[in-house]
């Protein structure tokens, strides 16, 4: 990942917003909650393409699995 100057000015300008508003986060913290409001380009079009191909799936009748289905499988395959 390459960081530019605008990105470390976005990333400070978020966290002395943060810690100004009473936040108590680490430094890894900040970083990770500025990257999931500053998404790279890669990861954007990543979560687009995602989005897309579920809206596809909807689209043919794929509704996926009922909630939990998933875990019953599991504890019956494996004797749970």
């Amino acid at each position: 990942m390459s960081i530019t100057q605008q990105d470390l000015q976005s990333f400070t300008s978020y966290a002395q917003r943060i810690i100004a508003s009473g936040g108590d986060l680490s430094i890894d913290e900040l970083f990770d909650q500025w990257r999931i409001e500053n998404p790279s380009a890669e990861a954007h079009r990543e979560n687009v393409n995602a989005i897309n191909a579920s809206i596809q799936d909807y689209q043919r009748g794929e509704r996926g699995t009922l909630s939990g289905e998933h875990s019953a499988q599991l504890r019956r395959k494996y004797g749970a």
